[in-house]
């Protein structure tokens, strides 16, 4: 099956061929007109204007063309960068929610609390720089290796995959009240709507 940007290819080419034909036939019929009588300089000045007016023709279609590849281009890299700041966004978004639920769990006093929260964002911040190395890192072992940037305990059960973080995750059942009373703030799964940024998608296209 022949793609857009192919057929795009032949087209212009053939244009490009048509362009320089027209082009010297109606040089041609120009030098021609000028050393004819008048009568026949009448004539071959007809035909020279009907020539030229479609090696212009030609031209603006070519031109047109290529602005419309040029654009196509634009909007696929654009596409392609939204779509990367958007899987950057959901691995930001889970590792943050499963450390943010570590830190509510293991933070000893809300002074505690909010200096890790503020370590986090400081330490994503940095790592998300580097998106596609941020990304390459296995999920349990990216949320471990945060813990112990920022100087938090890590439980046990943390070294044995990533369902052992959802399990300490606050907002899902049988997590403790904060001393206040209160659930702590909401940090279930990262609810994913978007087929685009699933793995299967990727695993499918590669």
């Amino acid at each position: 099956m022949v793609s857009a940007a192919d057929l795009a290819r032949e087209l212009d080419e053939g244009l490009k061929q048509l362009f320089q034909a027209g082009l010297e036939l109606s040089l041609q019929v120009q030098a021609n007109a000028m050393a004819a009588e008048p009568a026949e300089q009448a004539r071959l000045s007809l035909t020279f204007h009907r020539l030229s007016r479609g090696v212009r023709q030609t031209a603006a279609l070519r031109m047109k063309l290529a602005r419309d590849a040029e654009r196509s281009q634009r909007e696929t890299a654009e596409e392609i960068v939204q779509l990367d700041q958007r899987r950057l966004a959901k691995r930001k978004a889970h590792v943050k929610s499963a450390v943010e639920g570590l830190i509510w769990t293991e933070a000893e006093s809300p002074e505690a609390l909010e200096t890790l929260n503020l370590d986090l964002e400081d330490v994503l911040a940095i790592e998300t720089q580097d998106a596609e190395s941020f990304e390459s890192e296995p999920v349990g072992a990216q949320i471990k290796r945060l813990c112990e940037v920022i100087g938090l305990k890590i439980p046990p059960l943390l070294g044995e995959g990533a369902s052992a973080v959802d399990s300490q995750r606050p907002g899902l059942s049988g997590s403790p009240l904060s001393p206040s009373g209160t659930a702590p703030p909401s940090g279930g799964a990262i609810e994913n709507d978007d087929p685009l940024l699933s793995d299967d998608y990727w695993r499918s296209s590669a």
